[in-house]
């Protein structure tokens, strides 16, 4: 896929959406944003880094001299991302989370409550209400995730299922070596309203939209 090698062989993922990753429109609108805006040196953290395919495209964007830390609330998926990143030659560092994508304040109850919830599809798992099939995984701020890892992002690339709108009532107080954020947003979940909402709150810290495809925003500032 783009020069890349991915292993469809052991993946927990429906037949369907191995015939995306086959046909290669698996993610496309991600990777046509970050193939043009993740630049060589950029420090990126990813919210929702799932099998890693996504994340083998950050990687080869910012070469060697970048970095990479990404986040993965579903841990069963931690081994794929590892072997995906390995088999294209590439590295970084995966934590097991589910994420709220703000630097400042304490996580909103209405999230720090939910639990993650995992399906078949392992690619479409998230943060619901109610303990039921629920899996207990910490609840962490992006900034409490840079603080543990030492790490200063200068960009930030985000899938996280409609947490996104976490921005409207909280603000997300993106530090200042933040210059770049690509966002898939999720109106399926969240409804078109509240989606842009949460684009309007990035916004509102200095961004301005640079790019879009489909339902994902590049932001620069």
């Amino acid at each position: 896929m783009d020069g890349l090698q991915f292993h469809l062989r052991g993946l927990p993922i429906p037949a369907k959406k191995k015939r995306h990753l086959r046909r290669g429109d698996y993610e496309l609108a991600e990777r046509i944003l970050i193939s043009k805006f993740i630049l060589p040196g950029m420090r990126v953290l990813e919210l929702g880094a799932s099998l890693g395919i996504i994340s083998s495209f950050i990687a080869r964007g910012i070469g060697k001299s970048g970095k990479l830390l990404s986040v993965e609330a579903d841990k069963s998926l931690l081994p794929h991302w590892e072997n995906n990143l390995r088999s294209n030659g590439f590295s970084g560092t995966c934590e097991n989370a589910l994420v709220c994508p703000t630097w400042i304040g304490e996580i909103p109850s209405h999230l720090s409550s939910t639990q993650f919830q995992p399906c078949d599809d392992k690619l479409s798992g998230r943060a619901k209400a109610g303990t039921d099939g629920g899996v207990k995984v910490p609840w962490k701020t992006a900034g409490l995730v840079c603080e543990e890892n030492s790490f200063e992002p200068t960009a930030l690339v985000v899938d996280i299922e409609g947490t996104e709108t976490v921005w409207i009532g909280s603000s997300p107080g993106f530090p200042d070596s933040v210059r770049l954020i690509i966002v898939e947003f999720h109106p399926q979940y969240s409804g078109p309203e509240l989606a842009a909402q949460a684009a309007q709150s990035v916004i509102d810290q200095g961004f301005r939209i640079c790019g879009y495809q489909n339902h994902v925003l590049a932001f620069s500032r």
